[in-house]
């Protein structure tokens, strides 16, 4: 009975201890991918003809950090209580914690996508939906015009990406953070799906073999810390790819894309390699019946 009584006790001491603690999450980062690309067939396509498309491709680029300024009230009025009392305020982060009051996305890497496109065209309108893995699952549709030697169009999608999210904080009390808090510091992660909506447009030209294409493509990622305040930049992709057609069928495609996070006058850089492959099949004409049958009928 006493044992008993002790485990009940050091329980009770435990809970109202945990309740004195509150975790505050100062800042974050958390990892972003490109928006991805959309491109029209990229060729001449002939009225009333269906082309689909299989497109595998690799896409290698440093890794930037870019910092995305976060408020925090609990960080915030220690902030200001600190210089109220004369004290400098520094920066008292945990290993790995980013100094200031700054979250941080990270963009760049090695990544592979996949993608399939089904295509329908009529005289020089065409309809294009797709579906592709690229650090998760995009599908799209988009409405063009297809012409001898050019073709434009607009899109439409929603990219699903998995992502990992660093959280750093502190431990502080339940009456608010002093600097004794320093050391109660906490770091934790969890892999999250983001669900966002991405568009654009696509232009290019065809002559021969070759192809042109420029791709512009943007999302915003729906990341949200309730216990933070900031506002989450949208990441405009800007592809360009030049294609050559091995065989009718076989195409190969590299590139450069440029991403636009918050500096515009600071571009991601990153290279992509493709190797399309694409089949087409002519709609069945509706033939009209002879004069002689008409007259007979």
């Amino acid at each position: 009975m006493k044992v008993l009584t002790r485990i009940l006790g050091l329980g009770a001491i435990s809970l109202a201890l945990s309740a004195c603690s509150v975790a505050h999450v100062s800042n974050f980062d958390f990892n972003a991918s490109e928006s991805p690309e959309v491109r029209g067939p990229s060729t001449y396509v002939e009225p009333m003809e269906n082309i689909s498309r299989a497109s595998v491709s690799l896409i290698a680029d440093d890794v930037d950090h870019v910092a995305l300024p976060v408020k925090s009230r609990a960080m915030d009025e220690w902030a200001a209580s600190r210089m109220t009392t004369g004290k400098v305020v520094e920066s008292e982060s945990p290993e790995k914690l980013y100094e200031g009051n700054n979250a941080y996305i990270n963009i760049g890497g090695y990544s592979f996508a996949a993608s399939m496109d089904f295509i329908m065209k009529w005289n020089t309108v065409f309809f294009q939906i797709g579906l592709g893995y690229y650090d998760g699952a995009y599908y799209y549709a988009s409405l063009g015009a297809n012409y001898k030697y050019f073709e434009y169009g607009l899109f439409l999608g929603e990219f699903h990406q998995f992502i990992r999210v660093n959280y750093y904080g502190y431990w502080c009390s339940s009456d608010g953070c002093t600097d004794d808090n320093k050391d109660g510091t906490f770091e934790s992660s969890e892999v999250r799906m983001l669900s966002d909506v991405f568009m654009g447009g696509y232009a290019g030209a065809h002559f021969w073999r070759l192809s042109l294409n420029y791709s512009l493509s943007f999302y915003t990622p729906s990341l949200d810390v309730t216990s933070l305040q900031y506002s989450m930049p949208a990441i405009v992709s800007n592809y360009v790819s030049l294609g050559f057609d091995i065989t009718d069928n076989l195409t190969l495609r590299g590139g450069v894309v440029a991403s636009l996070v918050r500096e515009w006058s600071e571009p991601h850089l990153g290279l992509k390699f493709a190797i399309d492959y694409r089949t087409s099949e002519s709609k069945p004409a509706i033939k009209a019946k002879p004069a002689a049958d008409s007259e007979a009928e």
